[in-house]
C-alpha cells in the first residue's frame, strides 16, 4: 500500500499532539481522515469512516486507550491500530499487543520512526518498540506476559487502570458501559488476583508498574 492511499484516524485528548500528528503524516502523504479526543470518540469515528489504521493514544479521558482498542476490534476484527504512549511500561505494552495491536511506539519515538510504522501497520505488518519487544518478545516467539499485572484479564487490567485513577467503582461502570455489579465483580477479583488488601496497595502497585503517575 503506497503512502497516498492511507488513511489515518489519530486519537489524543491532547489538540497540540493531535495538530502535530496530522502535519507528521500529511506532510509525507498519508491522510488523516478524522481526529478523536476521547476514546468513545474513537470508536465512533473509526467505524463512521473505516480508516486503514489508528494512532492512538493509550491514556484519555473516558474509557481510554485499551477500551477503545477492544471496542474496534470487536467490531472489526482486521483493524490496524497502532499505539503511542507517553509511558514504557512492560505490563501497559504487554496488555496492548495481547489486545491485538499490530504497533505500539513511546512518544519520544523520532518522528522517522512514527512515520514508518503508521506505514508498515496500515500494510498489514508489525512495528513495535524495540527495548520493549525485546523485553517481551523471547526468540522463539511471542512469550507469556510478564509478571503481576498477567493475571488479569484485559477487561480487568482497564478496571485496575481506572480505579487507580481514583474512580469509583459506580464511575467505571458508567465509564466502560457495565453494570456496578459487574465492576464491583471485577474490582473483587482483582483485588484477589493480586493479594492487594487496600486502595492504597492497588495504587502503589500501579505507580510500580508504570500505569499512573504521583
Amino acid at each position: 500500500m503506497s503512502s497516498e492511499h492511507i488513511s489515518a484516524l489519530v486519537a489524543d485528548d491532547h489538540p497540540v499532539v493531535r495538530i502535530g500528528m496530522r502535519r507528521l503524516l500529511e506532510s509525507n502523504g498519508i491522510g488523516v481522515v478524522a481526529e478523536a479526543a476521547t476514546g468513545e470518540e474513537a470508536y465512533r469515528l473509526y467505524d463512521l469512516h473505516r480508516p486503514d489504521m489508528v494512532l492512538m493514544d493509550m491514556r484519555m479521558p473516558g474509557i481510554g486507550g485499551l477500551e477503545a482498542v477492544r471496542r474496534i476490534r470487536r467490531r472489526d476484527a482486521d483493524a490496524k491500530i497502532m499505539m503511542l504512549s507517553i509511558s514504557d511500561s512492560d505490563a501497559l505494552f504487554s496488555q496492548a499487543v495481547h489486545m491485538g495491536v499490530a504497533g505500539y511506539l513511546t512518544k519520544s519515538a523520532a518522528p522517522a520512526e512514527i512515520v514508518t510504522a503508521v506505514r508498515r501497520v496500515a500494510a498489514g505488518e508489525k512495528h513495535f518498540d524495540t527495548t520493549l519487544a525485546g523485553r517481551l518478545f523471547s526468540a522463539g516467539g511471542e512469550s507469556a506476559p510478564r509478571p503481576l499485572l498477567s493475571a488479569l484479564t484485559p477487561r480487568e487490567f482497564e478496571v485496575f487502570r481506572l480505579l487507580a485513577e481514583g474512580h469509583s467503582v459506580n464511575d467505571i461502570a458508567a465509564i466502560l458501559s457495565i453494570s456496578p455489579k459487574t465492576a464491583g465483580v471485577h474490582h473483587t477479583r482483582i483485588m484477589h488476583k493480586l493479594d492487594i488488601r487496600s486502595p492504597a496497595q492497588l495504587v502503589r502497585l500501579a505507580f510500580q508498574q508504570g500505569l499512573i503517575a504521583i
